[in-house]
C-alpha cells in the first residue's frame, strides 16, 4: 500500500508548502503528495492551498510546486476545490512533465465538472463519502481512482471501518477494477487496518500516524 503525504506532509502549519513537499521527497517512506488548488481571492492565478487565500502574493503557486516536483517520484493527489479549474490544472501538469503520475480529484459537487467523456491525460478520481453511493458513481463517471475515507468527527472513522469490515474493500477493487485510496489518516492502526485491506494506497498526516515509524507494507 502506497503512503501519500496529506497537504505535502502533514494538514496544520506548514501544509502545501514547497518545505512540505521537500520533506515528502526525502523520505523514503512517502510514495505520493496530496494537495489541494484553488483560486487566490484577488487573482485568478491558480494556487496551492486548502482555502482560498487573501492575495496571491502569500500564496504559493501551483507552477512553483510543480517546478519542484517535476525532478521527484512522487505521485500527485491534486485535489481541485473550485468548479471551472479542472481543464487549467490538467493543463499546467501536462506542461509541468508530470501528468502520468498525477491525479486530479475532487467532491462530487467540484468532479461533475470534470472531463470525464474522452481521452484523459491525467487520472481522474471522484470523492465518495458514502458507501450506498459507490456504485452510482462508478457507473457515471468511470473514474481512474476511488477515493474514500473519514471526515473530522470520531464517529465517521468508527463507522468506516465497521462498514468495511463487513463488506470488502479489496473485492470494492476488483469488481470496479479501479484503485482504492483512502484516508485521511491520523493513527497508525487505522494505518495498518488500511494496508490490511490491500489498497491502493492511503492518505495521511504524516507527523500524527508515522512520525519515525516504518512504513506499513
Amino acid at each position: 500500500m502506497k503512503l501519500i503525504a496529506h497537504r505535502g506532509w502533514s494538514a496544520g502549519r506548514g501544509e502545501n508548502s514547497l518545505a512540505a513537499f521537500a520533506r515528502a521527497a526525502r523520505d523514503g517512506r512517502i510514495s505520493g503528495v496530496e494537495f489541494d488548488v484553488c483560486l487566490a481571492a484577488d487573482s485568478d492565478t491558480l494556487v496551492v492551498s486548502h482555502e482560498r487565500p487573501r492575495h496571491v502574493e502569500n500564496a504559493l503557486t501551483l507552477d512553483a510546486a510543480l517546478s519542484l516536483l517535476w525532478p521527484t517520484d512522487l505521485e500527485l493527489f491534486v485535489e481541485v476545490k473550485e468548479t471551472g479549474l479542472v481543464s487549467r490544472v490538467i493543463e499546467r501538469l501536462v506542461a509541468s512533465n508530470v501528468a502520468r503520475r498525477s491525479v486530479v480529484f475532487a467532491f462530487a459537487a467540484v468532479a461533475r465538472s470534470f472531463p470525464w467523456e474522452g481521452a484523459r491525460p491525467v487520472r481522474l478520481g471522484i470523492i465518495v463519502m458514502y458507501p450506498w453511493n459507490l456504485n452510482r458513481a462508478v457507473r457515471r463517471y468511470a473514474p481512474d481512482v476511488l477515493l474514500l475515507g473519514w471526515d473530522a468527527r470520531a464517529w465517521t472513522r468508527v463507522a468506516f471501518r465497521a462498514w468495511w469490515s463487513v463488506f470488502s474493500l479489496e473485492q470494492l477493487a476488483r469488481r470496479h477494477h479501479v484503485p482504492v485510496v483512502a484516508g485521511v489518516v491520523q493513527r497508525m492502526d487505522d494505518l495498518h487496518w488500511l494496508s490490511r485491506q490491500h489498497l491502493y494506497g492511503a492518505v495521511a498526516d504524516v507527523d500524527r500516524t508515522l512520525g519515525r515509524s516504518a512504513r506499513p507494507d
